[in-house]
């Protein structure tokens, strides 16, 4: 594999809003079927920085590189925008979003919400998106939940309904925003399940989290942002267990 074993790179990312700057120069690599996990105190820039990478906020600099293709950006009356909106929608076809709560078309039942993308995006006829759809309603355990609406689903049911919507454009790449804190303890659990079975398949996978014991459970390498910077990247057993960085140490007790 050439520059593709990059499935995902970022340079020097900086996100302001307002006089308020988010993102300071933020850079980092995932290749292709490692899964990293990103830790920080709400506000240090975890979900701007995911949103970012699939252009749901435009970065005011640095550079989106989705296996090994750079998002081209222009600017224009001072403003940045992406050069080439095809370019985007194609690339953002490649990046599965999971977002924390869940995001689910309430007038679609869990299984038409599988299947809109793949019939209006990828072009599957209905029968090839009803078949992939029941595929990964059956893999993420809510097959039997298939007819229903949203509103009659349980938070955990929603969430796994969303993560075989984000599968079923079968992504090069998944992002998670933070996929159990709108989840009741109760159902946590049955969300960690089954991205712990795609963490087995080994899909590329950049989860924003606070389960500490999780992310140290699944990932190759964690990234701890604070301030809107990486303060601290490296394996679990050295960010997690072992901290070289104060800020680290004291985000940490307070999570635990």
């Amino acid at each position: 594999m050439t520059n593709t074993e990059q499935a995902l790179e970022l340079k020097n990312i900086h996100k302001r809003f307002g006089p308020l700057e988010v993102l300071k120069g933020v850079s980092f690599s995932a290749k292709e079927g490692e899964i990293v996990s990103m830790l920080g105190s709400s506000g240090s820039g975890k979900s701007t920085l995911l949103r970012c990478i699939n252009l749901l906020e435009v970065p005011d600099e640095g550079q989106v590189i989705v296996s090994g293709e750079l998002i081209r950006m222009k600017t224009k009356k001072d403003q940045r925008k992406p050069a080439d909106n095809k370019q985007v929608n194609r690339i953002r076809s490649g990046l599965g979003m999971v977002f924390q709560d869940f995001n689910l078309w309430a007038n679609m039942t869990a299984r038409q919400n599988v299947t809109e993308a793949p019939i209006h995006v990828l072009k599957l006829t209905k029968a090839e998106a009803g078949k992939r759809a029941d595929d990964l309603l059956e893999k993420v355990g809510i097959y039997d939940k298939s007819n229903y609406y949203p509103s009659q689903l349980s938070g955990g049911q929603q969430q796994r309904v969303a993560i075989a919507r984000a599968l079923a454009m079968e992504p090069r790449v998944l992002l998670f925003d933070e996929p159990t804190s709108a989840l009741d303890p109760e159902l946590v659990g049955e969300v960690l399940r089954v991205i712990r079975t795609l963490a087995e398949e080994k899909r590329t996978m950049l989860i924003v989290t606070h389960e500490i014991g999780f992310a140290r459970e699944i990932s190759n390498r964690i990234v701890f942002l604070d301030n809107g910077q990486i303060e601290l990247e490296g394996p679990p057993d050295e960010v997690i267990d072992n901290p070289q960085s104060e800020r680290c140490r004291k985000f940490l007790s307070l999570e635990s």
